[in-house]
C-alpha cells in the first residue's frame, strides 16, 4: 500500500506500512493540538477524533487502536496523554477495541518539536519498549502530530520486533513538507 506513503517515505522506508492523517499541520487544527497538548483544554480530543475516524474506515475493523505512549515524567508533569485521549474516543467512534500497556515509552526523551530534523531519529532510536502482552498481527498507531514520522517509526521497530507485523498511524495533522 505504498499510496499510503509520502515520496519521502518511499525513499527512506519508515518501520510503520501506512499512514492516515485527517489534515495538514495549520491552523486551526495547529491551534487545537498546541491547546490540547499544552493548555489542558481536552475537548479539543473529541473534535480531532471526529476528523480522524473516518480516514481509518478503509483499515480492517479488527485492527485496535494504541496510542502513542508518553514517558512516565512527561505523562506526571502533563496530567494526562493527548494521544490516548484521542485514541479512546476513536474507539467510541469507530467501533475498535484499545490496547493499553502493551508499548511504553522507557527512554525519557528531548520532545521531537525542538530538535532539528537530523537529530530527531537518534533522540527517539531506542525510546519504546514492548511489555509481555500478547500483540496483534496489525495495528494502528495514533498521535496528534506526524513531522517527521521518527517517532511513530521508533515505535513501529520496537512492535514490530516483538512480533506486530503491520502497523499503520493514525494522525490528526502533518507537516505539510
Amino acid at each position: 500500500m505504498d499510496n499510503r506513503l509520502c515520496a519521502d517515505c518511499r525513499k527512506e522506508r519508515p518501520a510503520f506500512d501506512g499512514i492516515a492523517c485527517a489534515g495538514i499541520y495549520q491552523p486551526p487544527g495547529s491551534e487545537w493540538v498546541m491547546a490540547l497538548k499544552f493548555s489542558g483544554q481536552l475537548h479539543w480530543a473529541r473534535a480531532m477524533a471526529e476528523l480522524m475516524s473516518p480516514v481509518i474506515t478503509d483499515w480492517p475493523l479488527d485492527w485496535p487502536l494504541l496510542a502513542m505512549p508518553l514517558h512516565r515524567k512527561r505523562l506526571q508533569k502533563r496530567g494526562y496523554n493527548q494521544a490516548h485521549e484521542i485514541t479512546r474516543l476513536m474507539a467510541q467512534a469507530s467501533g475498535r477495541r484499545v490496547l493499553s500497556d502493551c508499548l511504553e515509552r522507557s527512554q525519557y526523551t528531548a520532545m521531537q518539536a525542538t530538535l532539528p530534523e537530523k537529530k530527531r531519529r537518534a533522540n527517539v532510536r531506542h525510546a519504546f519498549t514492548v511489555n509481555g502482552s500478547v500483540l496483534p498481527e496489525a495495528l494502528i498507531l495514533v498521535d496528534d502530530v506526524l513531522t517527521t514520522g521518527q517517532t511513530l517509526s521508533a515505535a513501529a521497530t520496537a512492535l514490530k520486533q516483538a512480533g506486530v507485523t503491520t502497523v499503520y498511524g493514525a494522525v490528526f495533522l502533518r507537516s505539510g513538507g
